[in-house]
């Protein structure tokens, strides 16, 4: 990664926000047996991602205000994060959001923290009498191709890293210079032969940044 300005890439649900927001929501309104057959089918392939994350927000009952007030007290935003963030402004790292969830939840939780800086690429909502669907980014059988940002970026001559957790990022860490990863995608990456660092927090990812920038500078 050596002479090449960084650009930051990383996943929402289950990297920046704990628990995963639409598993959360699923879980609330169809139940915790639903969400995990929704998520046994998704790995064995039964459904692509796309079909799942259209099945898991169907099941989301209310208005956005109602639903938003659910997350806004159950999920936590990663306290690390948030200095992360502005340390990337700070050195005019650009830092983007990757997510196969919704724009307006993701939005809408990281509103207290005076982020707009961060640029935030996901799945819109689209909400009729209080049933829930999903307008999705791309066509792709993942409804948001999250490795076609870090192409564009490395096609702009940046070096990429990219954080995440899960089936949805995929795309993204084989398509990384590199990547930090936990849970199923640290297991993904092992299995694929793909070099990561296991993801603690994003004061690790910081920390590297910085020993890159010194070395750079």
């Amino acid at each position: 990664m050596r002479h090449a300005a960084i650009a930051m890439f990383t996943d929402f649900d289950g990297t920046i926000a704990h628990p995963d927001t639409l598993n959360h929501l699923t879980e609330v309104f169809a139940g915790v047996e639903f969400r995990r057959e929704i998520g046994g089918k998704l790995y064995s392939g039964e459904l692509t991602l796309r079909e799942g994350i259209r099945l898991e927000v169907a099941s989301i009952r209310g208005s956005l205000d109602e639903i938003l007030e659910i997350l806004k007290r159950d999920v936590v935003i990663d306290e690390t994060f948030i200095p992360f963030a502005r340390w990337c402004q700070e050195r005019s790292a650009p830092l983007t959001v990757l997510s196969g969830g919704m724009q307006e939840v993701i939005e809408s939780l990281l509103l207290p923290y005076g982020l707009d800086f961060v640029r935030i690429l996901a799945n819109r909502i689209q909400i009729e009498d209080g049933h829930w669907d999903i307008h999705f980014r791309d066509d792709t059988p993942w409804g948001h191709d999250k490795g076609a940002a870090l192409q564009m970026a490395r096609q702009a001559g940046y070096a990429t890293i990219f954080a995440g957790d899960g089936l949805s990022d995929r795309r993204a860490a084989v398509e990384a210079d590199l990547v930090f990863a936990k849970a199923g995608l640290a297991r993904f990456c092992a299995a694929e032969g793909i070099p990561f660092e296991e993801l603690k927090d994003f004061s690790q990812v910081q920390d590297f940044m910085v020993r890159e920038l010194e070395q750079k500078g």
